[in-house]
Parts: structure tokens; sequence; C-alpha cells
């Protein structure tokens, strides 16, 4: 059984990924629809880790490099426990804002 502190972390992840989903320029999320869909499914079932995959994957395949979508993907990776990810998104954000 999930613990009050385990779903306010999903419900924290949760928001961040649909902060960097906002975050996404037009013409992006326009040419990877599919993908986005499959980032909400993923969102609708509680399957972070594979949403927030989807989300790098669109990101990185997208050239993206704005500082609030990989703030908010930093932020993510971190209260995912994902720290190695979350210290390389962390160098890249540093090299945006430098």
């Amino acid at each position: 059984m999930a613990t009050p502190d385990l779903i306010q972390s999903w419900a924290r992840t949760e928001a961040l990924l649909n902060e960097a989903r906002t975050e996404l320029p037009t013409d992006v999320a326009a040419e990877f629809s599919s993908q986005l869909e499959q980032f909400a499914e993923f969102l609708a079932h509680n399957e972070l880790g594979l949403a927030f995959d989807t989300m790098l994957g669109i990101v990185e395949d997208a050239g993206c490099a704005a500082a609030p979508l990989i703030q908010a993907l930093v932020l993510a990776a971190g209260n995912m426990g994902r720290e190695q990810l979350r210290q390389s998104l962390a160098e890249q954000l540093a090299s945006l804002t430098s």
C-alpha cells in the first residue's frame, strides 16, 4: 500500500512532468504529438518513469534546450531518485544559464 509520502511524491513528479510538457515549443509539440499522447497515457497510469523517459526522448530528439523545461526535468529526476540523470540534466541546465 502506498504511503501518504509516496503519494505526495508521485503527485509532485507528475506536476513537474506536466510543467515540462507545457514548456515544449508549439512546433515541437505538434511534431511529437504521438509521443505526447503516449506520455499522457503513461501519466494516466502512474507510469512516471516511462513518462519521464518519453519526455526526455522528445527533448533530446527535438534539441530543446529551454531552461524552464530542463529545470522541470532536473527536479522530476531528483524527486524520482534518478540521481545520475538529475546530475546530467543539471549540468546541461548550468551550461544554458551561464
